[in-house]
């Protein structure tokens, strides 16, 4: 018995520096959160009113010849799938992805960004056609280079619709996946009226309008969506690292209690031993 003590300290001492390294995580990734969160609340009514803008210029405009309306006869869907460059989040990945594999096709096309989704697929021999590992929502340069690579892969008509697929955050608790039309755009059917019901005077045009302001409205909708996920990946990092320390509690709570069953049975044995000695 004497030597299960060393290997139950040994193994108290490594739960003990895991508990710390989770519970610092935890904390960073709390911090965190609350910024990101933040950021997205803040940045979520300029998007309402971009989308308020286009719906209004899109309901006294004619559409004939904009390609960001039109769908093509492609059965082919292109999957934008949103997974994280870091790991120790939980089911974060892993709930994206199963999500894809419910949907994907051998037709369809997939970029993916984040580095983890892109290991994971090759560990399950699928290949992406676009890969954009390093890409976060603080890169502005990258979010306005993958919007110009959905716009123009979009008017060559190679797909029928180009999909979203990311981890919407709810609350600190849940997260879910949800699968967003990039493109084609719809055209507004509601019968309630917009913020401004008058159709405005522009210049040069309306259709030259129109077509600069939908890859500036895609660039702001993709920076959000993005957004979001990133809060939602924050969210399971820090609900991950909370459960590992929890974990880690109970695991040190029960070798403790082995520890001292351990080293009191020894010390009964010890006594026992001197007893009999002496009585010899």
């Amino acid at each position: 018995m004497a030597k299960g003590l060393p290997v139950i300290r040994r193994r108290l001492s490594s739960i003990k520096a895991t508990k710390k390294v989770a519970k610092a995580m935890e904390m960073i990734a709390t911090t965190k959160l609350k910024n990101w969160r933040n950021t997205m609340l803040e940045g979520r009514q300029y998007t309402v009113e971009l989308f308020d803008l286009l719906q209004r210029q899109m309901k006294h405009e004619d559409f004939v010849d904009i390609p960001y309306y039109e769908t093509p006869s492609s059965n082919a869907i292109l999957y934008i799938v949103v997974t994280s460059n870091l790991g120790l989040c939980g089911s974060y990945n892993a709930n994206v992805l199963s999500y894809l594999a419910k949907r994907f096709t051998t037709n369809d096309g997939l970029f993916i960004l984040g580095e983890k989704g892109l290991k994971m697929l090759k560990a399950n021999d699928i290949e992406a056609n676009e890969t954009y590992v390093r890409t976060h929502v603080s890169d502005e340069d990258s979010i306005k280079l993958i919007a110009s690579v959905i716009q123009e892969t979009f008017i060559k008509k190679q797909f029928q619709s180009i999909q979203l697929v990311y981890t919407k955050y709810v609350n600190s608790l849940v997260n879910d996946v949800r699968q967003v039309t990039l493109l084609p755009l719809t055209v507004p059917t509601t019968t309630q009226p917009l913020k401004f019901e008058e159709q405005p005077l522009i210049e040069p045009n309306p259709k030259e309008v129109l077509m600069e302001l939908v890859p500036f409205y895609l660039t702001n909708v993709l920076y959000g969506l993005l957004m979001d996920a990133q809060v939602a990946e924050q969210s399971s990092r820090r609900n991950a690292m909370e459960k590992a320390s929890d974990n880690a509690d109970e695991l040190i709570d029960k070798l403790q209690l082995e520890f001292n069953k351990t080293r009191q049975a020894n010390i009964t044995q010890e006594i026992a031993e001197i007893i009999g000695g002496s009585q010899s």
